[in-house]
Formats: structure tokens, sequence, C-alpha cells
């Protein structure tokens, strides 16, 4: 055989190979079915994956979120306690009762003192305008006006707690002591404050 001879066999192959092959319609579909995770089986000791559904995650709390759901925790146990014990009466119709355990008598708690209305008076007839200022109003001039009812009678009345106050009378402006107190102290900026002590009412 030549060298420019031809087996017959290879030139057959040959044939075959630059025939055009025809794909019908159906073979993409059964392709990939035959890739499908059921169809194909997976190498042996190999697990399937988890969904990541159920795959464990990690947060990062900050410290003062992490407090906070502590101590919502501990206020939850503490409020189931206190409903399995006899005798507990967790929530009380009256907020001024405590209701203690083991059917102990019940004690009033004491209220907060009421405020009452103190009179501050000033007499000055060649007054123009005259104003209290205390540690009751933060010594704001504009907040408690006196006003003249006659003769250069100035007056008003101021609703406070029992308590110990602080206070100067302002007259047209200038700020003097009350000259009607019978406390006063001293104050950083020189000038005395005149003191006044509300006593609680009686009951």
């Amino acid at each position: 055989m030549s060298d420019h001879e031809i087996d017959p066999f290879i030139e057959e192959i040959a044939g075959e190979l630059r025939r055009p092959v025809r794909i019908d319609s159906s073979f993409e579909s059964r392709v990939m079915a035959a890739l499908e995770p059921a169809v194909i089986p997976l190498p042996v000791g190999r697990k399937a994956s988890t969904p990541w559904i159920l795959r464990p995650r990690t947060f990062y709390v900050s410290p003062l979120a992490g407090l906070a759901v502590a101590a919502g925790l501990v206020a939850v146990i503490t409020m189931s306690v206190l409903r399995t014990q006899p005798g507990v009466d967790v929530a009380s119709t009256d907020s001024r009762d405590v209701v203690l355990p083991d059917n102990s008598q019940i004690l009033p708690v004491a209220a907060v003192p009421a405020a009452q209305a103190e009179a501050f008076t000033y007499i000055d007839r060649g007054a123009k305008s005259v104003a209290v200022v205390g540690s009751f109003n933060d010594w704001d001039a504009t907040k408690n006006v006196l006003t003249q009812a006659s003769d250069g009678v100035w007056s008003t009345n101021i609703m406070l707690a029992p308590g110990r106050y602080e206070y100067q009378i302002v007259v047209d402006g200038k700020w003097i002591a009350d000259p009607s107190a019978q406390r006063s102290a001293s104050s950083e900026f020189g000038a005395a404050n005149s003191v006044l002590i509300v006593s609680p009412v009686p009951r």
C-alpha cells in the first residue's frame, strides 16, 4: 500500500464522523433530567447539603442589648414565681396599698405631701413692678409676678409642697431680701436670701 492510498475502513469511519448529527427537540430535557440530584447518586461517604433554613448561624449582640434581654428574662421569671406562690397579690387594685404575703395586714404607703398656697406680700407705694424669685421657680422673675391691690400692697399666692425654700423680692428690677421674712441665709452672690419653711398640713 502506497502512502497516497487510504484504507477503506478508515475512510468509512471518517465518513461517519463527517456526517451531520441531528438532535431531536427532547434531547435537552432528557439531559437536564439526567442531571437532577435524584437521578445522579452522591458519592459514597458524602452527605447531602443541609437546607439553608436549618444551617447554624452566629449572631452578635452588643453588651447593652444583652443586659436588657437578661433584665427582661429576670423580670418575667420573677413575676411567674410570685404568681405561683399563695398569699401574694401581684396586681393590687389600689396603688396606695401594699399587699403582703401570708394574709398580712394591708399597710398604706406614705402619700406625697400635698402642695399648699403660700402668700407673698410686699409693701411699697412707689414700686412699679414686684416679683418673687427663688428655688421654687428657678429664680425666674417672669414666673411669679405680684399684683398691686391698694395702697402699695403687692401680693401673690404660690402653690408649694412642704420643704425649705430660698427666695428674694424683685422690685423694679432690683433683687432684695424680703423685709417680712423671719429667716435668711447667705448666698454666693453676696446678698442674703430670705428663707421660707413650708410645714405639712396636719391631717
